[in-house]
């Protein structure tokens, strides 16, 4: 193994461990599991897409099973991790509950003693006893919890790191600066040439888009589909808000003639730019009807920022309701997740079309082996007539 190999496992290694450690003290219900989701979603995803893949012919088939697979699976297991959360932490409150109660006499007779102390103006005893700590235990499932942690944060950091070298290792690969004769082939050239890089390659972009898809679906919910609605009526109202001002500005007699108005004022410092203004189709009578647009889009635009940001506060208020807030968030994470894939879905597409470019060659032996994000590539049952390929060569 090369002196860059072992310093990255070396890295890789630390950050587990400081995750591990971190996870321990912090315990799993207090953690964040989307690391453990992911690489479970991944495994799983790609054994079984390989599994159905070998047993069906037609592409579009395996690629809306590869996927569907693969989003049930993500869903399934966040699902899964967040109730785990919740019945643990209600076994560990439970189980300090129990504490409390089992060592009440003790707590009380402590207190009285704090109590008698401060009314003898005993001041050593009085100390002594207020620095006494009672920590409500949360038994074994204390230590499920501790274990559970150590081990989740210790693959997120593991994960982490691992996905961070290997997109960076796959970036140059796709540079050339590696490969034999290139300015890095002494330096990363031997892992490159590795049985465990060969290996790993193939799933990088699987792991990826896995990633991508928890993403989506966690914003889409957080956000809701009511917040994803509004933003494109704000977008909608900014549009709307330009248009109907420029309109104004041109083809209301009332506007038009404030901009007469404006460019008489204005005549003797127009006149110095009345040719550059011809030279791009404007009058100056023109230009004065675009200053007094901006000045209405100016105006319209503070009220449309005014309801951006308080209607926004009413649809938080209307999703305080756990029933309103779960349906809300689930058609958005429904609608984010679609728009999102269906990006990606089509510049894939597009990549697609270059395949067979020379320069994509080694950006294609990512995909030999790849069970789910070949899906997307060369595998992408779209097929677009773009002429990328004819410009390229």
């Amino acid at each position: 193994m090369d002196i860059v190999s072992i310093i990255i496992v070396s890295l890789i290694a630390l950050f587990a461990v400081i995750g591990a450690v971190t996870g321990v003290a912090k315990g799993f219900t207090q953690v964040k599991s989307w690391a453990v989701e992911m690489l479970l979603a991944g495994v799983i995803s790609i054994a079984l897409s390989k599994l159905f893949s070998s047993k069906l012919d037609d592409g579009t088939v395996k690629a809306i099973l590869s996927l569907g697979i693969c989003l049930v699976l993500v869903c399934l297991l966040m699902l899964v991790f967040v109730i785990l959360r919740k019945r643990l932490s209600k076994s560990i409150e439970k189980r300090k509950q129990k504490w409390y109660y089992e060592h009440y006499d003790e707590i009380e007779g402590n207190t009285e003693q704090i109590l008698s102390a401060l009314g003898k103006e005993d001041t050593k005893t009085y100390n002594k006893l207020t620095k006494r700590k009672f920590r409500q235990s949360g038994g074994a499932w204390g230590v499920v919890d501790r274990v559970f942690g150590g081990v989740t944060l210790a693959i997120k950091g593991a994960v982490m790191s691992g996905i961070f070298f290997a997109v960076v290792l796959a970036v140059l690969d796709f540079s050339r600066l590696p490969a034999e004769g290139g300015a890095l082939y002494e330096a990363l050239g031997g892992i490159y040439s590795s049985s465990i890089w060969a290996f790993f390659k193939n799933f990088i972009f699987d792991f990826l888009l896995v990633g991508i898809l928890m993403v989506c679906i966690k914003s889409g919910y957080s956000s809701g589909i009511s917040s994803a609605v509004w933003t494109l009526v704000v977008i909608g109202l900014i549009g709307g808000a330009g248009y109907l001002s420029f309109h104004l500005s041109t083809t209301v007699p009332s506007f038009v003639s404030v901009a007469g108005n404006l460019e008489a004022k204005l005549a003797d410092k127009l006149a110095g730019v009345a040719g550059i203004l011809e030279g791009v189709g404007l009058t100056t009578l023109k230009l004065c009807e675009i200053l007094i647009g901006i000045g209405i889009f100016a105006l319209m635009l503070v009220a449309v920022i005014l309801i951006a940001v308080f209607v926004p506060r009413l649809i938080d208020r209307a999703r305080d309701s756990v029933i309103v807030r779960s349906i809300d968030g689930v058609f958005g994470a429904i609608i984010f997740t679609a728009v999102c894939f269906g990006i990606i879905f089509m510049l894939g597409a597009v990549l697609k079309t270059i395949y067979e470019v020379q320069f994509m060659d080694v950006f294609n032996a990512y995909f030999e082996k790849s069970g789910i994000a070949t899906w997307i590539y060369d595998k992408n049952p779209v097929n677009l007539d773009l002429p990328l390929k004819d410009l390229l060569t």
